[in-house]
């Protein structure tokens, strides 16, 4: 779709590529109406006679010697002819428009502007930049002529000039005065924004239209997993069935509902179950994508090896921020020089757009959602129609818990997201979820049954050194085969690993952070698996990565004092089977630095809920305390929302940066 005759002797890029092919394949890439108008109007300042030459010089560039004096020469030139184009494309579009302003139209207006750069916050943006006409043509050269000699090529006719521009953003309060304020507006300049980036950044890349007609073969991922599940009995196999098939049937009879909570205990198989619903869901309502989300990146890790049993590497992505570029493109059929075909790899992967399974980082997909940076904002696009777990849902912030549920509540009506939020501890989010879209898929039965009666929890002040923890670690471990210590720093860790490792042969104690790469941490993880079923004395110093996500059995436990809903996440790698008597997990006071919020640690509720000691079945009675406290002492206030809704996108991130 082209919208204007262009000459085919204008050029996007170098190497003559040429206009015309550049605006129809980015037009083609989406069947969006707006994103065609945007295909169409984006590039028009590259029509300018100083555009057109920049092109040319660049091409000379490309044929010199780097070391000859015509190199040198032209690339003084190139700096010298430097030129714009996404301000004069934005002009026009406007003006043509007859500067009506709507939400279509700011968002087109916005997403061109920006499309080489990040979003502002919109009002002060447009007061500070679009105000003064005299500045607008000292800031872009020649702008007026420019103007006048683009729509000649593009036979355009403007019925405003710069004078009515300039005086359209003449107000204190852009988006209140044109009554555009809202959430609908936030997400929709994001979603457009997001296509053209990435449309336009594909094309630049691959010279091609984007299209992907992958989907997700829920029958054949469910037929896999069944068969992984089977192969896995154990003592908790038949209550891990029926929890999972409740979820399943209680799914079936409340689909039209978007927003699904797993609330369960750990050891209840929440990872194989939720991926289950994932696929019904994916199956029932024809979505194209699984987004799981994790707070660490060794969970992603492991949950990354579950998941490749079930799909195949072609439909699986794990991204955070140690991850290498996924090899999409065979180096038997790439002809392009090495740093291009990493260039299109990267791309790809950061884009979120070819992959149907993709697991990423609860901070991942709160940029998606908050940020305003174009790198984190070229996958927006993809959130749409797909399904979204977040897994141990405790770790978002108490202070953005109304932030993140109104998003979702948006995200969920709006964009046909289909949310699983699930957790041993769900926190206080659910009580701010939309009521007549959320359901609970899971009795609360399993908490209070035999098999979860495997530990008890007990908070012992006196421990608040590193010395005495260390001493209590050597007696217990006289008494018990294996011992687990989790504390709140890399730093600690390490401290107390030193301490102990004099007392043990050099196999039987283990040291495990973040200060290991994700491929050694793996090995560690798979050798101390193999000895605690092999029974072989074992002690494991392990800051929070060891939490969740991993099957690990220990006979005992101690945590440095922490938010209650890591403690009892620890507490899950504790007698897991349920098969050994007298397993604690022992709380300890802050021996160190913290990394948790102190809006987080609730630290005087928590010792005054855990001053007797607690059974893993009452466990249940104890989050409810927790949780009634913890929805009293969080603020009524959002932190985000506001600030989105008047579509402040360097506010959004910046208060969300401070907290994540």
């Amino acid at each position: 779709m082209t919208l204007f005759d262009i000459p085919s002797d204008k050029y996007s890029h170098p190497d003559n590529y040429k206009y015309n092919t550049h605006i129809k394949n980015i037009a083609a890439s989406f069947d969006d109406n707006t994103i065609k108008i945007l295909a169409n109007y984006h590039d028009l300042g590259k029509l300018s006679d100083e555009f057109q030459n920049y092109l040319r010089i660049i091409n000379k560039i490309k044929s010199c010697e780097k070391d000859s004096a015509e190199f040198s020469k032209l690339k003084k030139k190139l700096y010298n002819s430097k030129t714009t184009h996404a301000f004069e494309s934005a002009f026009i579009f406007l003006t043509q428009n007859n500067l009506k302003i709507s939400l279509e139209n700011l968002t087109i207006f916005l997403s061109i502007l920006r499309h080489h750069g990040n979003l502002k916050n919109t009002n002060e943006y447009f007061e500070n930049e679009l105000l003064d006409e005299d500045e607008i043509l000292y800031n872009y050269s020649n702008f007026q002529n420019k103007i006048r000699r683009i729509c000649q090529i593009a036979n355009i006719e403007l019925k405003t000039d710069l004078g009515d521009f300039c005086e359209l953003f003449d107000t204190e309060d852009f988006i209140q005065t044109n009554k555009l304020a809202g959430l609908k507006s936030y997400f929709k300049i994001k979603e457009d924004f997001s296509k053209l980036v990435f449309a336009d950044k594909f094309e630049a890349i691959f010279k091609q239209s984007f299209k992907n007609d992958n989907n997700i073969d829920s029958n054949k991922s469910i037929d896999k997993l069944l068969h992984i599940i089977n192969s896995k009995q154990n003592d908790l196999s038949e209550v891990r069935n029926k929890a999972r098939e409740e979820i399943l049937f209680n799914y079936n009879n409340n689909s039209d509902n978007n927003i699904f909570i797993i609330e369960a205990p750990t050891g209840l198989g929440k990872t194989f179950a939720s991926l289950h619903l994932a696929l019904e869901i994916v199956k029932t309502k024809n979505k194209r994508k699984i987004i799981t989300a994790l707070p660490m990146t060794s969970i992603i890790d492991q949950t990354h090896k579950e998941y490749s049993k079930i799909f195949d590497k072609e439909d699986l992505l794990k991204f955070h921020y140690l991850t290498y570029s996924k090899n999409y493109l065979s180096s038997e059929n790439e002809k392009d020089e090495e740093n291009k075909k990493y260039q299109k790899d990267d791309f790809l992967s950061s884009s979120w757009a070819v992959d149907n399974v993709i697991i990423t980082t609860f901070n991942q997909l709160l940029n998606t959602f908050y940020s305003n940076k174009n790198k984190d904002l070229i996958k927006f696009w993809t959130l749409r129609n797909s399904v979204i777990i977040l897994d141990e849902i405790q770790a978002i912030p108490r202070i953005l818990l109304r932030d993140v549920s109104q998003t979702m509540n948006f995200l969920s009506r709006e964009f046909n997201i289909d949310f699983i939020l699930m957790s041993a501890t769900i926190p206080s989010i659910k009580n701010f979820l939309d009521p007549t879209r959320t359901i609970s898929l899971l009795d609360t039965k399993y908490f209070s049954m035999n098999f979860n009666n495997r530990y008890a929890l007990k908070f012992d002040k006196t421990i608040d050194e590193i010395d005495k923890l260390q001493n209590e670690i050597l007696e217990k471990s006289e008494k018990f085969n294996s011992v687990l210590c989790v504390v709140n720093t890399k730093k600690i860790s390490l401290e107390l690993f030193q301490k102990l490792e004099k007392h043990f042969n050099k196999d039987e104690i283990i040291l495990l952070n973040t200060n290991f790469v994700p491929v050694h941490r793996e090995v560690k993880l798979k050798n101390l698996a193999v000895r605690l079923r092999n029974k072989e004395k074992t002690v494991l110093i392990s800051t929070q990565v060891i939490e969740a996500g991993v099957d690990l059995d220990f006979d005992y436990g101690f945590r440095e004092f922490a938010p209650l809903s890591s403690i009892i996440q620890t507490a899950g790698r504790v007698n897991r089977e349920g098969k050994k008597n007298g397993a604690k997990l022992i709380i300890t006071e802050k021996i160190g630095a913290t990394p948790y919020h102190s809006k987080d640690l609730l630290y005087d509720d928590v010792i005054q809920l855990l001053v007797d000691e607690v059974r893993e079945n009452n466990i249940l009675e104890l989050l409810k305390k927790y949780f009634s406290i913890s929805i009293a002492k969080t603020t009524k206030d959002t932190l985000l929302i506001e600030e989105m809704k008047v579509c402040n996108f360097e506010n959004v991130i910046k208060y969300s940066t401070i907290i994540l």
